[in-house]
């Protein structure tokens, strides 16, 4: 590098400077508070989703996700008076195609260029993701470990009321949890020893062996739904929590019939779950606790699928569909 208070050679040029904060993930914008105006370079144009170089405020504040628009406005506006510097975090749009933005600058007159407030758009996307897994990581892992005790308690009612003894109680529980602790670890044991895709006919069963005395299960997924290693702990999830939700309100809870079909047609993989034959008033509609979120957080986001859950006089009826190829 040069001598000097400047930077020299063919190389340093504005074009070269925006490519390389640009490859950053880092965007420079302006915005005039008295018309209300913003300008945006090419990568902020991508950011927000437009070709127009400038823009109304107010455009690009109506494609703030919902849950964010109020602050993020309210700080956006202070930082045309406020000399601190700022940084304030906000999504546009909304779904899996949601992108986490951070605005940072330093407002009032020492931001300004004329009439214009400069700063920057970061994208965070990626970061916001990784928090979002691990606080997901560990809501899932309190909630497996009471899904565990409430599997427990439904296998031990299941048992009990067959049971003739009790050593043959003892071993019929424990061949039971058994098969159970083989169903969830069957993910890891695949992806550890790269064994290739796992069949959900196989998975299915594994899962659901533990209920069958207690109520009439058939499982049909054909030979060609299958997912490879690093997404049978999906399924394996989803399984268990219907099966879980099913022991708790629904056919698996004693008397019903459950119902799985399975197969690949159209370019994606679609599964059926319906139970019918539900203890009177037992089925409990769709909520919004954490089970439900990690439905749909596994569904939607790590699969890229969508579901369907309805329950009527017929039953409960869950249906989900996810690309293949």
């Amino acid at each position: 590098m040069a001598e000097g208070p400047e930077l020299t050679g063919e190389g340093w040029t504005l074009e070269s400077f925006t490519g390389a904060i640009h490859r950053g993930g880092v965007g420079l914008w302006a915005w005039s508070p008295s018309r209300r105006l913003a300008q945006l370079d090419s990568l902020c144009r991508e950011f927000w989703g437009t070709d127009a170089p400038v823009v109304s405020i107010d455009a690009l504040f109506a494609r703030v996700n919902s849950e964010d628009r109020a602050a993020m406005r309210q700080a956006w506006m202070a930082s045309a008076a406020d000399p601190r510097a700022y940084s304030f975090d906000f999504r546009i749009g909304d779904g899996p195609e949601t992108r986490w933005i951070s605005a940072r600058g330093v407002g009032g007159e020492a931001g300004q260029v004329g009439e214009w407030v400069q700063a920057i758009f970061l994208d965070i996307t990626e970061r916001k993701r990784a928090e979002e897994a691990e606080r997901l990581l560990a809501a899932e892992l309190a909630h497996r470990v009471s899904n565990m005790f409430t599997v427990a308690r439904a296998l031990t009612a299941i048992v009990a009321r067959d049971a003739t003894s009790a050593p043959l109680f003892a071993e019929d529980l424990s061949r039971r949890f058994g098969v159970l602790h083989e169903a969830t670890t069957l993910a890891t044991r695949s992806h550890r020893l790269d064994q290739g895709s796992v069949r959900l006919q196989h998975l299915a069963e594994r899962i659901l062996t533990p209920y069958r005395d207690g109520a009439e299960i058939r499982v049909a997924i054909t030979e060609d739904a299958v997912v490879d290693p690093d997404h049978v702990n999906d399924y394996a999830m989803i399984f268990h929590e219907l099966a879980t939700n099913s022991a708790k309100y629904g056919a698996l809870s004693g008397g019903g019939t459950l119902l799985l079909r399975g197969g690949v047609a159209d370019g994606a993989l679609t599964l059926s779950w319906h139970e019918t034959g539900a203890p009177s008033g037992g089925l409990k509609p769709e909520g919004t606790g954490f089970g439900s979120r990690l439905l749909r957080q596994t569904i939607e986001r790590s699969l890229g699928g969508r579901f369907e859950r309805v329950i009527d006089a017929g039953g409960l009826r869950f249906e989900m569909s996810v690309p293949v190829g």
